[in-house]
């Protein structure tokens, strides 16, 4: 069984089609997993920055209820030494107590205000007049505290209270 050469010829044409076309199909092939591949890990990132993303909603929501609860409490800091006196006399006096003195001294820090404040009055008195500067607007600090009685009648108390001014 001769070819004849222009059989052979066709023969060899048709192989070298279908060598091409599956050379190609498995190009394409590789193609596409390699596309399917970078799909999935596209996919992942997805699911990883969308899970960033919740986490970031979830730290902006607790930082603006934070910032509104601050909001809410805004501490106040006094203009001057006058409204600083002012707020430790009115603190004292609605508590009944009798101040002694007030003199400026050296506070903790150079941007602070300090004053050391005697006073006398009753124990539960005094007790409620620094729970009261606690929860008072303008802000202080009690840093030094010394309270002498005796088992009946009035407390005396040394005290050093600083503060911010507003405009420091």
């Amino acid at each position: 069984m001769k070819l004849s050469v222009k059989k052979a010829l066709i023969i060899f044409c048709f192989c070298l089609v279908m060598g091409g076309f599956l050379w190609f199909q498995h190009a394409l092939s590789a193609s596409i997993l390699q596309e399917r591949d970078a799909i999935e890990g596209l996919a992942k990132q997805e699911v990883s920055l969308k899970g960033a993303i919740a986490q970031k909603y979830a730290l902006l929501e607790v930082y603006r209820d934070a910032l509104s609860k601050m909001e809410q409490s805004r501490v106040e800091f006094p203009a001057d030494n006058v409204a600083f006196f002012a707020a430790i006399e009115k603190v004292m006096a609605g508590n009944k107590l009798k101040i002694n003195k007030v003199n400026p001294v050296k506070s903790t820090t150079p941007d602070r205000t300090a004053v050391s404040v005697s006073c006398e009055g009753d124990y539960l008195n005094f007790l409620s007049a620094i729970s009261d500067m606690r929860g008072n607007k303008p802000a202080v600090r009690l840093f030094s505290l010394t309270v002498k009685g005796q088992e009946k009648g009035p407390v005396s108390a040394d005290m050093s209270i600083e503060t911010i001014m507003k405009g420091e």
